[in-house]
């Protein structure tokens, strides 16, 4: 018998957009002081749920009633003002404006006597909040001068500020380190003794088990599944989002025998970004590059691949001495870079997924100096059905697709070039497990097929399930090379925090439960 009135309820509810239903019929209940993670593929209706309860979307049918009251939202306003706090995966502020203004953004500001702002009140009534929610800084600061780590934190402090009832997180942690993760699941836990409700959304289902009440499990616009977290294991998890058994979540169809070195760096340098970074990448293997934000690891991708100077030292590639002056060298010499912001920096998203993918080897296409238009159509549509990229068709919007198919045809682009030396930065970054364990079965492939793979991830179960060495970077250096069994989740966190040579047990711990979850 139901003791509590639901804090949450959605009934039937329906959206379509044109013709495509993305949520269909969902019939949910949450109570007050729960947290609920809702996970499911990209394009399971997640998204669309976050705007039905949000405001940005009204239901085409049925009803959504919070704390009993019937709500038809005409604005996010109407949302937050019933007590509903979203904060989205793709972060929005105002990089000109101070972490203040920021903070109290659509709120009435302190004013003095005449009317103007009260500016030392508003800078206080910021750092109060802040300092709320475990946070020292200096709220005169522009946002834009702050990391992307430190930008998720104002903004997920700013919201947790506010008196909501209930609380949207979508993907949260992706910018942020494990310390930074363990204080943000202090601030939801105590929010949840405060019977505030938390809807938490993550492809990260370590998080989901360690966080959780409840699980909703949503497949293709329909809730198919709700479980008790305690009470479900991680392979029920997945067959359920994605109907079907992954069979092994980092596959190794490798010999593990490498080849010769293609990339090779010794002794590279760049003031302020990185020092003294020495490593190597070989034909067969995939290099682990590991670290806490800001240790480095993706300026030293990108000096590699030309987008930064290397100040000292030297590379070589494929036994050539290397130093790029632009990307295009790169291309030329057969190294790849797939960046780890794939909206900013790797696709224009107004594009169509035809051009999205042509555009990384239309260049090899030609005839007379012109692109052969035949020859090209052929290969985009091969590259659509290799990388099982859902589409209605290749000219659909970029914009318009999940994150997991923007992601694929983003590794569509370069990989139909046939690189030898590939560098991924968190290649499944915001990507569904589905989509994930597509991805890694094409990168073992790679391996396999002996191209040199360079694998850079926060995700600490995917850096040590995918890896053959972990390099851990700490401060703009190579703090720890980890092999065999010194590989583990563990030794990897010590390694990033500049610890591992003072822990005596960092050899003995494991890197994952039988379960597949991070220890």
């Amino acid at each position: 018998m139901r003791m509590l009135q639901p804090l949450v309820e959605l009934q039937h509810v329906t959206k379509s957009f044109g013709g495509i239903h993305a949520v269909k019929g969902i019939d949910l209940t949450i109570d007050p002081g729960e947290i609920v993670g809702l996970v499911g593929e990209n394009g399971a209706g997640k998204s669309t749920i976050i705007k039905l309860l949000s405001g940005v979307y009204p239901p085409d049918q049925g009803s959504i009633k919070i704390a009993g009251r019937d709500m038809r939202f005409a604005s996010p306003r109407d949302a937050l003002d019933a007590g509903i706090t979203t904060i989205q995966q793709e972060l929005t502020g105002f990089d000109h404006l101070s972490i203040a203004e920021n903070l109290l953004m659509g709120e009435a500001w302190p004013r003095r006597r005449w009317g103007g702002v009260d500016w030392a009140a508003l800078y206080a009534e910021a750092g109060r909040r802040l300092t709320d929610f475990g946070l020292t800084l200096n709220t005169h600061r522009m946002l834009g001068e702050m990391t992307a780590a430190a930008k998720q934190e104002i903004a997920i402090a700013g919201a947790l500020a506010r008196a909501a009832r209930l609380v949207i997180l979508d993907e949260p942690t992706a910018s942020l380190t494990e310390p930074e993760v363990v204080r943000l699941f202090s601030h939801l836990r105590r929010l949840r003794s405060q019977g505030v409700t938390i809807i938490y959304v993550s492809h990260r289902l370590d998080e989901i088990f360690e966080l959780t009440d409840r699980v909703v499990v949503l497949r293709d616009g329909s809730l198919v599944a709700t479980h008790r977290t305690a009470e479900v294991d991680p392979s029920r998890l997945v067959r359920d989002m994605v109907g079907r058994p992954l069979e092994q979540v980092y596959p190794r169809t490798r010999s593990g025998a490498s080849g010769a070195a293609l990339l090779e760096l010794t002794g590279v340098s760049r003031t302020e970004v990185f020092r003294d970074v020495s490593l190597a990448v070989r034909a067969g293997e995939i290099v682990g590059l590991a670290g806490l934000v800001g240790a480095g690891r993706s300026e030293l991708a990108r000096a590699i691949y030309g987008l930064y100077r290397v100040e000292t030292g030297s590379m070589s590639l494929s036994g050539r001495a290397w130093r790029p002056a632009h990307p295009r060298d790169s291309l030329g010499a057969g190294l790849v870079y797939v960046p780890e912001e794939r909206k900013r920096q790797g696709l224009v998203l107004e594009h169509s997924l035809s051009d999205a993918i042509s555009i990384g080897f239309s260049d090899r296409l030609t005839r007379f100096g012109l692109i052969r238009p035949r020859a090209e159509r052929r290969r985009i549509l091969e590259a659509i059905g290799r990388y099982d990229i859902r589409a209605k068709d290749a000219r659909q919007a970029v914009v318009t697709l999940s994150g997991g198919n923007q992601q694929k045809a983003l590794l569509a682009r370069w990989f139909e070039r046939d690189p030898q030396v590939i560098i991924l930065d968190e290649p499944t970054r915001g990507v569904d497990v589905g989509a994930k364990s597509q991805i890694h079965a094409l990168v073992d492939e790679l391996a396999a097929r002996g191209k040199g793979i360079l694998f850079i991830s926060s995700d600490l179960g995917e850096i040590v399930g995918m890896s053959d060495r972990i390099l851990v970077m700490n401060r703009g250096t190579i703090e720890t090379k980890l092999r065999g069994v010194e590989m583990t989740a563990h030794n990897v966190i010590l390694a990033a925090s500049g610890l591992y040579q003072q822990d005596p047990s960092r050899k003995t711990d494991l890197a994952r439960q039988p379960d597949g979850r991070l220890p």
